[in-house]
């Protein structure tokens, strides 16, 4: 192999590439081919088709032909950026890459792609010639939207892997266990029409919240949930406002930090509809005479009641490795997609707990309020992620620990709240486990986005103690 990857200007290179869940990743992907190559790695891509657009996983190879692979894993996509603004530590241009002390700003700079160089410069510290069975660098595209990449390499792969190390910012814990997800999405089909014979008043809505990752929402504010209770206590009844249009959230796994909507109000509730609430601003507007369709914002709100007391027995159950210990639940997006008004929320349930029941549940519940699905409503499994409950006593485990004292990091076990492609792993019997620098919570899926360049250096020294330890 030629002279190791510099980690710090190939991590700036690394995140000036837009590689957002929904984007293809080519450029990105093709990019770091190159790179591979010139350091010896046999170089093979997987590609897929959504959308009209390409994407990739990359998977660099080295070491024997034959032999029960190590992988290494570490995904290329990212969350959207959000508001270019809020990205205060890096000139509002969330793809360029600042230090700034000991930290790295930037778009993916913890969740997840310098976790890719990381692991791709403790393989180049090693002699190929010394390897005794072949080490795969896995790059997998989609890991943002449902675990697509994890999913297109298992389905593709011809040798199973003996085991799996996957990037997540961990805070250099390893990470044993983590929750499953389901993201639930309720689309209800059926519009009403309000006619006005006159121009009329209307009123433009904006709810302000905070971003957090889903699987901490009570590190969040959530915009929807605060605008849908405004509805709920300015409406009564229901049918004194109509709401003609609503956007909030940007993706399934994030805490909505905005919400902007337009409604109709009876002369009755005007006045409690535009009282002044904190982070709420209602601005008049004239609508034009004639026909206008409405959404059917009541049966959202009894859909999440509904939705309440479903769960509740669930939540009871608890497991003090996770923060939050219990099964949690988010409502991530409410928005109009091709004249529907649809809910998206997620549940993350604990490795103990069936996931597939729970989801069946979720499902016969628009039955109950709502009668058979059709013309009225549909409901969808936009994704359903595996938990992960790999064994302390697990030879990963060990191997890991082991490799953790040797880089003398604390080899401490941990419990993740969000879930990872450990799950897809180890589900098809790749006994798997998480690690990585960075902080998760408060960090990650939100403007400034960092990591420690300190802990990205003592995660590579894991590696290579990995690798020494079970590959050479």
């Amino acid at each position: 192999m030629t002279d190791s990857i510099n980690l710090l200007a190939e991590a700036k290179r690394l995140i000036q590439f837009n590689t957002v869940t929904t984007q293809s990743n080519v450029e990105c992907a093709l990019y770091l081919g190159r790179l591979l190559t010139q350091q010896g790695f046999r170089v093979q891509y997987q590609e897929s088709r959504d959308g009209g657009q390409v994407f990739l996983n990359i998977i660099g190879t080295v070491g024997p032909a034959t032999g029960a692979p190590v992988l290494l894993a570490a995904h290329l996509d990212t969350v959207d950026a959000g508001d270019p603004a809020l990205w205060t530590k890096t000139g509002k241009n969330p793809w360029k890459a600042t230090v700034r002390g000991d930290s790295m700003y930037g778009l993916g700079s913890a969740d997840d792609k310098l976790d890719f160089l990381c692991k791709a410069i403790a393989i180049t510290q090693l002699p190929a010639a010394r390897l005794t069975r072949p080490v795969l660098l896995l790059g997998t595209f989609g890991e943002e939207r449902g675990l697509v990449g994890a999913s297109r390499f298992c389905q593709a792969a011809t040798v199973r892997p003996s085991l799996a190390i996957v990037g997540e910012p961990s805070n250099l814990q390893l990470v044993t266990r983590h929750k499953g997800l389901l993201v639930g999405e309720l689309a209800l089909l059926r519009r009403g029409v309000y006619r006005t014979e006159t121009a009329e008043t209307v009123y433009d809505i904006e709810v302000g919240g905070a971003a957090a990752h889903s699987s901490a929402p009570q590190l969040g504010q959530n915009a929807v949930l605060r605008f849908l209770e405004v509805l709920q206590r300015v409406g009564q009844p229901p049918s004194a406002l109509r709401l003609l249009h609503v956007e909030g959230g940007t993706a399934e796994n994030i805490i909505p930090a905005r919400c902007v909507a337009q409604v109709s109000a009876s002369s009755t509730v005007r006045p409690a509809l535009t009282a002044r609430r904190r982070g709420v601003t209602v601005k008049a507007r004239r609508l034009p005479a004639g026909w206008h369709p409405t959404l059917p914002w009541p049966d959202v709100a009894a859909y999440l009641k509904g939705l309440s007391s479903v769960l509740a027995p669930y939540q009871k159950v608890r497991d003090r490795a996770f923060a939050p210990p219990g099964l949690t639940s988010a409502v991530t997006r409410l928005r109009v997609v091709e004249g529907a008004l649809v809910l998206t929320f997620d549940v993350r349930t604990l490795p103990s707990q069936d996931l597939g029941r729970i989801a069946e549940r979720c499902e016969q519940l628009g039955w109950t309020l709502l009668g058979p699905p059709g013309d009225r409503w549909q409901f969808r499994r936009e994704r359903q992620n595996p938990a992960l409950n790999t064994s302390a006593t697990a030879p990963v485990v060990g191997l890991m620990r082991a490799a953790m004292r040797k880089a003398h990091v604390p080899a401490t076990l941990a419990a993740k709240a969000g879930c990872s492609e450990a799950g897809w792993y180890s589900m098809v019997g790749i006994p798997s486990v998480v690690f990585g620098a960075g902080q998760a919570q408060g960090n990650i899926h939100q403007p400034n986005e960092h990591n420690s360049l300190r802990q990205l250096r003592r995660a590579i020294a894991v590696y290579r103690a990995a690798l020494e330890s079970c590959c050479t």
